[in-house]
C-alpha cells in the first residue's frame, strides 16, 4: 500500500475515517485507498501517510468526577454543622466522622486512579487506548474507564472495598443450582452485574457508526481494587461480566484479538467524541 494509491472519491456508503475516527457521510467526498479498501477524511491531517500511525486521544483523567463528587460532599457537610453549631463547629467536625456516602466518592477515586496506573504501561506501548472518566449521555452517571484492546472495547467500573472478599455464589447454600451472583463481603452486590450491563449498552450505542465498518466486542467488567481473593477461583464472571483485580483486568484487556493497532484508534476517537469527559 503506498500513498500514490490514494484517490478522491464520493462515498457511495457512510464509511469511517481510517485516521482520526470521523464520521464519513453517504456521497461525502473522502480519500479512499482501494488496496486496504479504507476510507479517509480529505483534508485528515497525515491521511496521505499511511504508514503513519495514528495518535491516541487524549485518555481524561481518571477519578476527577468522583473526587469532585467528595469534596462537594465533605464542603457541604462542613458548611451545615458550622451553620447548625457556630462557635464549636470546627471542634464538631475535629470530633466526628464523616458518613460512609461522603468519604465513600474520596476511596473511589484512589481505586480508579490506582486502576488507570496499571493501565499505563500497555497503553504507553500502543497495546490498547484508554478513555477514562467518560459521560453517559443525558445522564449524571459516568464510566470510570474504556479500554480499546486487541480483542475489543472493554466497559470498567473500578470498585474500592478494603480487605472485602469478592466471591461468585451459586444457589442457596443448599443446592448448587440458578444463577450466579457476586458477593462482596458477604452481602450480595449482583446489581453491580447489572449496572454494568447498562453501561455496556450505552457503549454499544456509541459504537452504531462503527459497526457496520468493524467487528467489534464490547466487554463489561467490574475491577475491585483491594478486595480479597479466593486462591483458588481468581477472577471470574457473573451474568457475562468480568470481575477481577487490577492485575487480571490488565490480563484481560491485552489479550489477542482481530482489531490491529489502527482499528484500536479509530475505535477511540470515536468514543471520545461520543463519551466526552465527565
Amino acid at each position: 500500500m503506498t500513498a500514490q494509491a490514494d484517490r478522491i472519491i464520493r462515498l457511495r456508503y457512510p464509511s469511517t475515517c481510517r485516521r482520526c475516527g470521523a464520521a464519513l457521510g453517504r456521497g461525502c467526498d473522502a480519500r479512499w485507498d482501494p488496496v486496504a479498501r479504507t476510507a479517509s477524511c480529505v483534508a485528515c491531517p497525515g491521511a496521505a501517510d499511511p504508514f503513519e500511525p495514528i495518535v491516541p486521544p487524549p485518555s481524561g483523567v481518571a477519578g476527577r468526577s468522583a473526587q469532585a463528587e467528595g469534596d462537594r460532599r465533605t464542603a457541604d457537610r462542613e458548611a451545615r454543622i458550622r451553620k447548625r453549631f457556630p462557635r464549636v463547629g470546627g471542634l464538631v467536625l475535629a470530633l466526628t466522622e464523616p458518613p460512609p456516602s461522603t468519604t465513600s466518592w474520596g476511596q473511589g477515586a484512589v481505586g480508579e486512579l490506582t486502576v488507570a496506573a496499571r493501565l499505563a504501561r500497555p497503553a504507553a506501548d500502543g497495546t490498547i487506548a484508554v478513555l477514562h472518566d467518560r459521560r453517559v449521555p443525558g445522564s449524571k452517571a459516568n464510566i470510570d474507564h474504556l479500554v480499546v484492546g486487541p480483542a475489543g472495547v472493554h466497559v470498567i467500573d473500578t470498585k474500592r472495598y478494603v480487605g472485602k472478599k469478592v466471591e461468585r455464589r451459586v444457589g442457596d447454600g443448599l443446592f448448587d443450582s440458578g444463577p450466579a451472583r457476586l458477593f462482596v463481603g458477604g452481602r450480595d452486590r449482583t446489581h453491580l452485574v447489572d449496572a454494568m450491563h447498562r453501561q455496556a449498552e450505552v457503549v454499544r450505542g456509541a459504537l452504531d457508526g462503527l459497526a457496520a465498518t468493524i467487528d467489534l466486542e464490547v466487554v463489561s467488567v467490574l475491577c475491585f481494587v483491594d478486595g480479597e481473593w479466593s486462591l483458588l477461583s481468581g477472577p471470574f464472571e457473573v451474568c457475562g461480566t468480568h470481575v477481577t483485580g487490577p492485575r487480571g483486568l490488565v490480563r484481560l484487556v491485552t489479550r489477542s484479538g482481530p482489531l490491529g493497532s489502527d482499528d484500536r484508534m479509530i475505535i477511540a476517537h470515536h468514543l471520545a467524541r461520543e463519551l466526552p469527559e465527565a
